[in-house]
């Protein structure tokens, strides 16, 4: 992968969570922390930049991202690239109040390899361009995850959705199916918040909708190549895509 892992999600995150109310950002010490004022660890987040193979360097460095989270409004998360860190990491990590939440892998692509079947006939790919279309994308990523709608409550506006970056919802009918935002981050287009009802699942609408949004985020951005974080549910249809794998990461979730 030609793309940094880490600071592609230092940067992504940092273009995010500064469009969020009352962002707090800070580089120093080999360690940035994006915090804003959401009711989510996903978006308060500390991301070491340097590798942590010792037990003491990887205790070293979790209890800075806990003395930084502690100014924090909300809890805070952790992100940790796995081939940097000791074998006993999730051990030390618990000692330090926090556990694995969500396995990723980081991923990147020059150009999709071709759709496996036809966009589905009944979905309506719109670009949001209203508080309406915001809140869909929140809502479906709320539902997708499993979390409390309110979690991403301050994502229900046009705050994100400034010029440089776009968000598409998947539409059957009037009702939102599928989403993806695309962010410009460490110059590639980043795509993020992709999410689709889990009842509509396994109809093809999430990659038709994240298709769209990686062509339109080309044009808009004039670079070709694209970038995200995959969850573990997603990458095989992100694969399938034509991405190909990087690191392996974990979100950390404070444990109390």
């Amino acid at each position: 992968m030609r793309t940094d892992a880490v600071r592609l999600f230092a940067d992504a995150w940092k273009l995010m969570t500064g469009r969020l109310p009352a962002p707090q950002y800070e580089e120093s010490n080999a360690l940035v922390s994006c915090f804003c004022d959401v009711p989510s660890f996903f978006f308060n987040v500390w991301i070491p930049l340097d590798p942590a193979t010792t037990p003491e360097t990887l205790q070293a460095v979790v209890a800075a991202g806990a003395a930084r989270a502690r100014a924090a409004a909300h809890p805070v998360g952790g992100l940790l690239r796995e081939d940097w860190l000791p074998a006993n990491w999730q051990e030390l990590v618990a000692q330090q109040g926090y556990a694995p939440a969500v396995p990723m892998t980081a991923m990147e692509a020059e150009d999709l390899a071709p759709p496996r079947r036809p966009q589905p006939a009944e979905l309506d790919i719109r670009r949001v361009v209203d508080d309406s279309g915001a809140r869909d994308i929140a809502v479906l990523n709320a539902d997708a995850y499993g979390m409390p709608r309110e979690m991403f409550g301050a994502l229900s506006n046009m705050a994100l959705w400034r010029a440089d970056s776009l968000g598409f919802v998947g539409y059957v009918g009037d009702r939102p199916v599928s989403a993806t935002g695309v962010f410009p981050a460490a110059n590639t287009v980043y795509v993020a918040l992709v999410a689709t009802a889990p009842d509509a699942q396994g109809k093809g609408y999430a990659e038709a909708v994240m298709r769209y949004a990686v062509r339109e985020g080309q044009k808009l951005m004039g670079v070709k190549r694209t970038t995200l974080h995959a969850t573990d549910a997603g990458r095989p249809i992100y694969t399938a895509m034509g991405y190909a794998s990087g690191a392996r990461m974990v979100l950390l979730a404070p444990a109390h």
